[in-house]
């Protein structure tokens, strides 16, 4: 499984949501099943009769720009466009197997931003969870991220993360783990204000030899870091 560079540093702060945008699978890391979740101004839980739908605030919705949905994976009809998306925002593309391979087990940890007026897929998140090591603890993993170009700076990025943390941590992940580049500061801090901590650093994690943080959030007091 090829794991994507990250992506160039953002310089501004406006702008740091944008670098949670391109993420890829990593080695040896784990995956999970979880409830649809949705936004509002926090995450939250949906009932299972409700439509997995529903319209994110975002900074930029005064200024006319067309709203943005966010909505679960339901089938393959949705597929082609999240392949197309993530192709064109990492340089590492994967094959229809590893999409598939997330997508077919852990569907209810993947998340769609769309473009309401075009019914266009701009944003998009795939991650799993299951059990992983000798503690047997539930990890969550963050394995793709990626927003179109021309949408960044709408949070949709961070919007997307936020989904897929709570929806895993409903299904019961104890921790959640990425990797990003060990350069991307911007990207590094943002996940830090979500509450992840360095985990560890993967030496030529990358196919282009850079390095990787490991990054994780404990998601039950019990099992934080020891102090």
């Amino acid at each position: 499984m090829t794991k994507p560079k990250a992506k160039k540093k953002s310089k501004s702060e406006e702008s740091k949501s944008d670098d949670l945008k391109g993420k890829g699978t990593g080695k040896g890391n784990t995956t999970a099943i979880a409830t649809t979740t949705t936004i509002t101004t926090t995450t939250s839980a949906k009932s299972s009769s409700e439509k997995d739908k529903a319209t994110a605030p975002t900074a930029n919705d005064s200024t006319g720009l067309p709203p943005i949905d966010y909505i679960g994976y339901e089938s393959e009809h949705q597929l082609q466009g999240m392949i197309s998306l993530i192709e064109n925002d990492l340089s590492e593309p994967y094959s229809i197997y590893t999409y598939r391979y997330f997508l077919h087990q852990w569907p209810k940890l993947s998340f769609l931003a769309m473009d309401r007026e075009k019914d266009k897929c701009v944003g998009v998140i795939v991650c799993r969870l299951d059990i992983h090591g000798s503690a047997r603890s539930n990890r969550g993993y963050i394995a793709m991220l990626a927003v179109s170009k021309e949408y960044r700076k709408r949070r949709i990025g961070s919007t997307l993360v936020l989904m897929a943390i709570e929806a895993m941590k409903q299904a019961g992940a104890d921790e959640i783990v990425l990797e990003t580049e060990y350069t991307n500061q911007s990207a590094i801090a943002l996940y830090q204000q979500m509450g992840f901590i360095k985990d560890k650093r993967l030496y030529r994690y990358y196919l282009n030899g850079v390095d990787a943080f490991r990054l994780k959030l404990f998601c039950k007091p019990e099992i934080g870091p020891i102090s």
